[in-house]
């Protein structure tokens, strides 16, 4: 495709609603492939063919040439290609999100366990550190990884976030937590939690889809204002609020999918 024909292609795309922008991403290209490397430089060193190289020489297997599978069954056993398949659209949210779409929820669970560690071996503690939490408005530890400084990360995140009103710090404090070496619920696999790269806020001022499920539907709900969230996409975290699945108190690190 000439640079002419690609950027008209680019264009149309964009053009899309939403909704079908998800539908024709049908696995990643190499542009997604090469921020996926650029995301994590202390891990990762480069993409070849369908296979990703890793600084310690490993190579992982990508899954590009696959179709793309029924939801579930990729939310079972994510491809390292299914991980990208979908977008993650920052900004302020334009409605709520088509069905299925929940950019991040796909994990290939041997990459973060390489990254992070398995925390059911004890991998996990012992690259974490505390970091205070709201210090100015209701201090709480939290335990977070230093890998890929998102621990640092976090610090400055909060740092923004204590210059928000008030009002809107109510939907931060407390803080429901950050590391648990426990599965996601539906998909029986390892959370961001586990791997302590992930913080979920207030719960009572949050809301989940499991909790607004009706009949097989979720009926889309959120509470948090965008000034929080806009913080957290800032600096590499997206947020579950932008899932079909939604789970608005929580927020992970995942810079690959901040294209």
């Amino acid at each position: 495709m000439t640079g002419l024909s690609r950027r008209g292609a680019l264009a149309g795309l964009a053009a899309l609603p939403f909704g079908r922008r998800a539908a024709l991403a049908a696995g990643p290209s190499r542009q997604r492939l090469d921020h996926l490397v650029a995301s994590y430089p202390d891990h990762l060193k480069a993409v070849a063919d369908d296979t990703l190289l890793w600084r310690d020489g490993a190579r992982m297997a990508i899954g590009a040439g696959q179709p793309e599978r029924p939801f579930e069954v990729m939310l079972r056993s994510a491809t390292i290609a299914d991980q990208l398949r979908q977008t993650y659209e920052r900004g302020p949210p334009q409605g709520p999100p088509p069905r299925d779409h929940s950019p991040g929820r796909l994990r290939n669970t041997a990459f973060f366990a390489k990254m992070y560690g398995d925390c059911a071996r004890g991998d996990v503690t012992g690259r974490m550190r505390p970091v205070a939490w709201m210090p100015a408005s209701g201090r709480q530890t939290l335990q977070v990884t230093d890998i890929n400084d998102v621990a640092t990360r976090l610090e400055r995140i909060i740092a923004e976030l204590e210059q928000l009103p008030d009002r809107l710090k109510a939907f931060l404090v407390p803080s429901a937590g950050t590391y648990n070496c426990r599965a996601v619920a539906d998909s029986g696999l390892p959370s961001m939690h586990g791997s302590g790269a992930a913080i979920d806020i207030n719960v009572a001022k949050s809301d989940y889809w499991a909790w607004a499920r009706r009949r097989g539907e979720i009926a889309y709900r959120n509470r948090i204002p965008f000034e929080i969230v806009g913080i957290f996409e800032a600096a590499g975290f997206i947020w579950g609020g932008k899932w079909y699945h939604f789970d608005t108190m929580h927020f992970e690190y995942r810079p690959e999918l901040l294209v």
